[in-house]
């Protein structure tokens, strides 16, 4: 049997899975990343990855009865250009940077890494909500605001590996600066981390604030739409550098459902350019909190097919 494990590391979670090469999900699971406990150290934190991975392809080889042909890893940051380690993450999973995977993973498989929602991205072009569409944005709502753009049938990867970093589009010039130092970022404006902030401490998390916005509370539905329209300024945006078929909306913000896509429709109805009465469809992801894994998969599958890198 010849499949492929995909790996894809966040902030709360490790995701993986085991695909065959038609996109069949042989296997699927996950366990916590540990990113947050700032008493543990950064080694120690290494360690409990590497280990946890080791671990998790052991027990697909198990229960699969066959070694994995391939590994494929996905994390937030830009990539080296030998698809081997991250080059750049500042301020997110310390000790991930130079660290070369194929270098502590067990096993004499050939290992790729890739930026997550490029890997998002790609997984949903393999089997999920962009299948069959040449022309294709992605951006992911949670922690961070990550993203990742296809064009004629192609991931666009950009000349160190950045590009798609749709949550670090400029909003607001004057701004607070983002990690990638560019001022008022997208990210900032929706992304869970600064909710605090951009609360004055009154909530802690994105979904209370949506929950209060559900049950009418005038505070809350004037940051969540105010966070919304933001988005929406970004999607226009994306529409019109790209002309895309479709931007998808992955992670875990996504589960608001309609407190977010009903305001984010009006918005676009209000904000998008529509030439002869042509519309973008926005799309929830399909393959839900393992999309970034089955794209680390298909990412691996491409570079031994010759696909990636020569």
């Amino acid at each position: 049997m010849e499949y492929a494990v995909g790996i894809d590391i966040g902030g709360t979670l490790i995701k993986t899975v085991a695909c065959d090469r038609k996109g069949t999900v042989l296997y699927r699971d996950m366990f916590e990343t540990r990113d947050m406990q700032p008493a543990e150290a950064e080694t120690a934190k290494v360690s409990y990855w590497v280990d946890s991975m080791n671990m998790q392809i052991d027990k697909i080889r198990k229960k699969l009865h066959a070694e994995a042909s391939c590994v494929g890893i996905a994390a937030p940051g830009v990539v080296d250009e030998r698809g081997s380690s991250t080059a750049s993450l500042p301020g997110k999973l310390k000790g991930i940077e130079g660290l070369v995977w194929s270098e502590v993973l067990k096993g004499h498989y050939p290992v790729e890494m890739l930026n997550d929602a490029h890997a998002f991205l790609l997984g949903e072009s393999w089997i999920g909500c962009a299948e069959g569409k040449k022309n294709a944005a992605m951006i992911t709502l949670g922690t961070g605001v990550g993203g990742a753009v296809m064009m004629d049938g192609k991931l666009v990867r950009g000349t160190i590996g950045r590009a798609g970093h749709i949550g670090h589009i400029c909003i607001d010039p004057f701004g607070m600066k983002s990690i990638c130092n560019a001022p008022g970022g997208l990210e900032w404006f929706i992304g869970d981390y600064s909710i605090g902030e951009r609360t004055g401490g009154r909530y802690r998390s994105t979904r209370n604030l949506v929950e209060d916005y559900k049950r009418g509370k005038s505070f809350a539905a004037s940051v969540w739409l105010y966070s919304v329209r933001a988005l929406a300024c970004g999607i226009v945006s994306v529409i019109n550098l790209i002309d895309p078929e479709v931007v998808i909306l992955g992670g875990g913000m996504t589960e608001a459902g309609e407190a977010l896509f009903g305001p984010l429709s009006e918005m676009l109805d209000e904000f998008e350019w529509r030439p002869g009465g042509h519309t973008v469809r926005i799309l929830k992801a399909c393959l839900g909190e393992h999309g970034g894994a089955i794209g680390a998969a298909r990412n691996v599958f491409d570079r031994l097919s010759g696909s990636r890198r020569k």
